[in-house]
């Protein structure tokens, strides 16, 4: 994994347009909400596409998302940037296309925490009493 620091610096450095962030192993997970509470930290702005094996659209709206201000959108693959890209770079759609996945990472959040409502757990000396 590139360190956190050199992908914030080289950012920072290079004036890049967007960060893109690819995780093919779980750690990649928290890595990327690293990531997005050091550009906040560091007052970047630009996008922050997240994308690979191990990612979702909901664990970015829930997870990623919510650390940073700048926009964070979740690529299926690499050839799915090139529109975001495009998107964003397009003056005439990025606030359209922006204000389209604040409000879709809005419903994610709130669909995966109704999940969460009714969830039921086994007491854990109930569970203990029940293994093998």
């Amino acid at each position: 994994m590139t360190p956190c620091e050199t992908i914030i610096k080289t950012a920072i450095e290079e004036k890049a347009d967007f960060v893109g962030c690819s995780g093919l192993i779980t750690p990649s997970l928290d890595e990327m909400v690293h990531v997005a509470k050091e550009m906040q930290r560091n007052g970047l702005k630009i996008p922050l596409l997240i994308g690979g094996a191990t990612t979702s659209k909901t664990h970015t709206a829930v997870k990623i998302a919510p650390r940073y201000s700048g926009p964070v959108i979740h690529c299926l693959d690499a050839s799915k940037s090139v529109v975001v890209c495009s998107a964003l770079t397009d003056k005439t759609t990025r606030e359209a296309f922006l204000a389209d996945i604040s409000e879709e990472y809005e419903e994610v959040r709130q669909e995966h925490y109704e999940t969460l409502k009714d969830r039921r757990f086994t007491p854990i000396d109930v569970a203990r009493s029940k293994a093998l």
